[in-house]
């Protein structure tokens, strides 16, 4: 192995993990809160400290040179046991502790999480605050990179950050919402011909029914869209409208509302729900007990609707 002029600073070395990890500067940077040309500035360092190109663009991509593959093997395992040394070091009490802490999660997850998840925390952590953010697959994944979030959960896809750790926590059945005052729903046909609200994070008015229906030429009429699941309490109540939901959220806003709940007339896969978090804060005593907060108000939603 080359000697190099002079041991690089602890910030340098971590910029290089987040660089091998995302393989693109700007995400590298955005993860460590740096600027673009910052981490640019880093990577021409890191090159000068090792004598090696480290990273050569291919495409839209960075691929590491073998001497990166390299220090990556060594330098990875020893910065993670240096920041789970220091996170275990550091005390945590949820009673007195005064952080904030940052939560990401899909709009079905918020509907339904947030009040055993304020109930539970306001509890144990009164000086804490607790910031949410919604999102959907696409949008959770860099906020978690960026560390604009902590902790995410809802369906999680497959764009999290290299260094995301995840954990599976529940697949969740889908379900029919409709009003008690309006015809059950329980055939294909009358299915397809009632007139269905759509939740999108991206104001779509198809989703997976209608690329699950499209195959065996049936379609569905989607006459309403709306962004959150919050609207479907205002939006079905008196009306013949009905909407395809994961269970959870068909039990939670029928005890809400009144509306009746029924299994769809067609075969949809079950929707994964995950918590993902960076696998930096992974042994730090504040965010472990934050993450245990979470799947516990989880699974006290889960355990109403099953």
């Amino acid at each position: 192995m080359n000697q190099i002029d002079r041991s690089p600073d602890l910030n340098l070395l971590r910029l290089f993990i987040a660089l091998m990890e995302e393989r693109h500067v700007t995400r590298a940077g955005e993860r460590l809160f740096l600027s673009q040309p910052a981490a640019s500035g880093g990577l021409k360092r890191l090159r000068e400290q090792f004598h090696d190109a480290l990273l050569v663009r291919e495409g839209q991509e960075l691929r590491p040179t073998p001497r990166a593959e390299e220090l990556y093997a060594t330098i990875a395992p020893l910065l993670t046991r240096l920041s789970d040394g220091i996170a275990v070091a550091t005390p945590f009490d949820p009673a007195t502790d005064q952080r904030t802490f940052m939560l990401g999660c899909s709009d079905a997850v918020a509907f339904t999480l947030l009040p055993p998840l304020l109930a539970r925390f306001r509890q144990a952590a009164p000086g804490c605050a607790l910031s949410v953010r919604m999102g959907d697959h696409h949008s959770l994944p860099p906020l978690l990179a960026a560390g604009e979030i902590n902790v995410a959960l809802g369906y999680m896809g497959d764009e999290l950050p290299a260094n995301a750790r995840m954990k599976m926590l529940r697949h969740s059945n889908w379900l029919v919402l409709r009003d008690p005052g309006t015809g059950p729903v329980t055939s294909m046909d009358a299915y397809c011909a009632r007139p269905h609200a759509l939740i999108s994070a991206r104001g779509h008015l198809e989703g997976n029914v209608d690329a699950l229906l499209r195959p065996e030429g049936r379609s569905r009429r989607v006459v309403l869209g709306l962004s959150s699941f919050f609207l479907l309490a205002a939006a079905l109540p008196g009306t013949e409208l009905i909407a395809t939901v994961p269970d959870f959220v068909a039990y939670s806003i029928a005890r809400r509302t009144g509306l009746v709940i029924e299994q769809p007339p067609v075969a949809l896969g079950p929707v994964p729900n995950a918590l993902a978090w960076n696998g930096s804060r992974d042994q730090d005593a504040a965010e472990r007990w934050f993450r245990g907060e979470v799947v516990a108000a989880f699974n006290d939603v889960v355990s109403r609707s099953t």
